[in-house]
């Protein structure tokens, strides 16, 4: 569970550009089958920039990881505020009656 921190990547801003441009699961598959992306208006190896795209996907996941946590929280709280309604309309009810 990821609450605060993300591993922000040190990479290029041009790079970081060109991934956001492409996006996360294209960016994935590039890395999978190792093919070529455009970068700069001319095509580029993507296991010539490994480093910098691994540093940006875990950044991604941690996007995502703190995302679903705070979600998560907030399904919980709210799980709670009605269960304590209903136990306090409960109570209510019986002293009525």
């Amino acid at each position: 569970m990821r609450w605060f921190r993300i591993r922000k990547a040190k990479i290029d801003p041009g790079l970081r550009v060109t991934f956001e441009q492409h996006g996360l699961i294209t960016m994935q598959a590039n890395l999978a089958v190792g093919h070529f992306i455009i970068h700069g208006g001319r095509p580029i190896n993507v296991t010539d920039i490994t480093p910098a795209l691994l540093s940006w996907l875990t950044e991604q996941y941690d996007r995502a990881e703190r995302k679903e946590t705070w979600s998560l929280m907030m399904e919980m709280a709210i799980t709670v505020f009605v269960f304590a309604e209903l136990i306090f309309s409960i109570i209510g009810y019986v002293k009525s009656h």
